[in-house]
């Protein structure tokens, strides 16, 4: 078999099993509690596993147009799975062996991922169009816990955010747009149209900007 044709065959299973491990899960996402100390334990470095646990969207502010609720319900679903599906991908091609993995299921080993959305924000395709205003991006701000399971099942040894200012970035590595989902004036997108290209991209960016962040920890570097 042509090589290109098991990586994609590899990648559909992939998207597959993901669909199908979140569609017994609803849509509630992995829990955190106190943080441990890091001064007494560190993460294991090379974990065998790396385990996702869906992201809650319950915590987000959420700017996905004027969709009813059952809509709006089926967005948030459908972006949870694509999420989870795109760290995995992200994670297995840049650290190790990843999978999808419910919390009430979890082995004595290896690294469990999690976390909540902050701001999700389709923006506006008509605004971005208006060359020079600044207005009408997309926006995806996460923040994301990580345990070791040979530590502690329930409190998390690393917690950090993505799509936020940085001294190099002032929207984040993970945003194309302001803080929290708002206009350049500071005010909330109204007109929101379509998925479109701009939340996919943050979607991507968002699980290579955790990937990168998590590197050093993985190669025992930190």
């Amino acid at each position: 078999m042509p090589r290109f044709v098991a990586v994609f065959a590899s990648l559909t299973l992939l998207a597959a099993a993901t669909t199908l491990f979140l569609s017994g899960c609803g849509t509630t996402g992995s829990i955190h509690t106190a943080p441990l100390d890091r001064g007494t334990v560190k993460l294991t470095p090379h974990p065998e596993h790396i385990y996702l646990a869906p992201f809650d969207p319950s915590t987000a502010v959420w700017l996905a147009g004027d969709r009813q609720s059952f809509e709006m319900e089926k967005f948030k679903k459908d972006f949870q799975t694509n999420f989870l599906h795109q760290l995995q991908v992200r994670l297995l091609k840049q650290l190790g062996p990843t999978e999808p993995r419910w919390l009430d299921d979890l082995p004595d080993r290896g690294w469990l991922i999690g976390g909540e959305f902050i701001t999700v924000s389709q923006g506006s395709r008509a605004l971005r169009t208006m060359v020079g205003t600044g207005e009408g991006q997309t926006c995806l701000q996460t923040k994301v816990y990580v345990y070791d399971l040979s530590v502690s099942k329930t409190r998390y040894l690393l917690s950090f955010r993505t799509g936020v200012a940085t001294p190099d970035n002032e929207t984040g590595a993970g945003s194309g747009s302001n803080p929290a989902g708002l206009s350049a004036a500071m005010e909330p997108f109204s007109t929101l149209t379509g998925l479109g290209s701009g939340l996919k991209l943050d979607t991507t960016r968002t699980a290579r900007e955790i990937a990168t962040y998590l590197e050093p920890y993985y190669e025992g570097r930190k």
